[in-house]
């Protein structure tokens, strides 16, 4: 009875260790990276959807780390590097973020099946062909993937191609459920306002305009075609100067815009117009909406979860801030130091 209760204490403390040194010390050494990926410890549970493992987690800000260190920044002055306080706080910053995707794809696998929406094997093979087709054979992707993110075809499969296609699919099904009568109204509104010239297009695009070119009148600058939305794209180029368009209606919302000039530049065509813009509830919004009906338990010592938000967050003060100060000071991906 001794020897039991003796082997059992050493398993108990043994298993004490194993959670602390997952949960409390975030410890980075070979065992523990091997205990994360062969135990499910879990990072996060949604309810209705399943749990999300400390492992995969890891192993997805594994392969995020490796795509920016393997990426050759010198040529334009930029550098990678996780190893500094602040550069730990960014990869930090990452980690939430793979978090919040991985709680997504759990919230959506759940929505997605309350629908009967699943993905086959025909669907994923497209998928990874259409893939393929981009970089040319299959060895290639696969030696990218390798290269990028240390991921084979299958990991690349479970990791992207599926979730994608779940997505997409769930975004086709979930349309009947959006409201936009109110956009649809406020931009026949604002449509009858700069009709036949009625009122000022610069004034009413910088009164009611959603988009960020209100601040300038509704002033998109000069745009070749491919760099406008192909709906507002196809209209723009086909007016006349000074000519406004009825509404037009695009993935994002609603446009009406008025061509105020066209140029020719290295043989190319360009226009500068003005646009008056609307949102559309999107995809992204509804799906916000519907993870607030989740209860999603974070385990992970660093963030918890906010229900008002339907996001992860962070519990440290400092790490907020360090957050929110990236995105008004950095140019592009917090993960580069210039």
């Amino acid at each position: 009875m001794f020897v039991i209760l003796s082997t059992a204490g050493v398993i108990f403390l043994l298993l004490a260790a194993a959670v602390l040194g997952v949960y409390k010390y975030d410890r980075g050494d070979r065992f523990f990276l091997a205990l994360e990926k062969a135990v499910p410890f879990p990072a996060a549970y949604v309810s209705g959807a399943g749990s999300i493992s400390v492992g995969e987690t890891k192993e997805d800000l594994r392969a995020v780390k490796k795509f920016y260190e393997s990426q050759d920044f010198e040529q334009i002055g930029m550098r990678i590097d996780f190893s500094t306080e602040q550069g730990k706080k960014r990869l930090k910053i990452k980690e939430k973020e793979i978090l919040n995707k991985l709680v997504e794809n759990k919230i959506i696998e759940a929505l997605a099946e309350e629908k009967g929406i699943s993905v086959s094997d025909a669907d994923v093979k497209a998928q990874i062909e259409s893939n393929i087709e981009q970089f040319g054979n299959r060895q290639n992707l696969m030696s990218e993937l390798s290269r990028l993110y240390g991921w084979s075809l299958a990991d690349f499969q479970e990791k992207v191609v599926k979730p994608e296609i779940l997505a997409e699919k769930l975004t086709e099904a979930y349309s009947d459920e959006v409201d936009n009568s109110k956009q649809t109204e406020k931009i026949k509104v604002l449509y009858d306002r700069v009709a036949s010239k009625k009122e000022d297009f610069s004034k009413v695009a910088a009164e009611a305009s959603e988009g960020k070119s209100a601040e300038q009148g509704g002033d998109l600058g000069w745009s070749t075609k491919d760099q406008l939305i192909r709906e507002v794209a196809n209209k723009a180029y086909s007016m006349k100067t000074g000519e406004t368009s009825g509404v037009i209606e695009s993935p994002l919302g609603f446009h009406i815009v008025k061509l105020e000039e066209k140029k020719t530049e290295d043989e190319q065509e360009l226009v500068r117009i003005r646009q008056i813009f609307v949102a559309k509830t999107t995809f992204g919004d509804w799906l916000k909406e519907k993870a607030k009906d989740f209860k999603v338990t974070v385990f992970l010592k660093d963030y918890v979860w906010n229900a008002q938000t339907g996001l992860v967050e962070f519990k440290n003060q400092d790490l907020k801030r360090f957050e929110e100060s990236l995105g008004i000071n950095s140019q592009g991906d917090p993960s580069v130091f210039p």
